[in-house]
């Protein structure tokens, strides 16, 4: 807004249009896709509990799935794969 010079500035900068939504999430709303792409907009998340293919043994073993995103904090929980080791703290890496 700062480099509105004149009354046609500012109408332009209203007139633009906002949206709701991102450029991943306008792709994945098309309808017109080939028929080779498809875009997944939730991710399948591997639990060792409720999952049963491969008897339940994931990739990558050894490694936490961590939820950082605030918004998806309330639709995701956590998932510890690391075992605890008794009697030993490392607070830099939390295990």
């Amino acid at each position: 807004m700062t480099d509105m010079m004149s009354v046609g500035d500012a109408v332009q900068y209203f007139e633009t249009e906002v949206r709701a939504t991102s450029a991943y999430e306008d792709l994945a709303s098309r309808k017109d896709l080939p028929p080779n792409l498809s875009i997944q907009l939730e991710p399948i998340r591997f639990d060792p509990e409720t999952d049963t293919m491969f008897g339940g043994r994931t990739a990558f073993p050894g490694r936490d799935t961590i939820v950082s995103s605030i918004k998806y904090r309330r639709k995701y929980s956590d998932i510890k794969n690391r075992k605890e080791k008794p009697g030993y703290v490392n607070h830099y890496y939390e295990y």
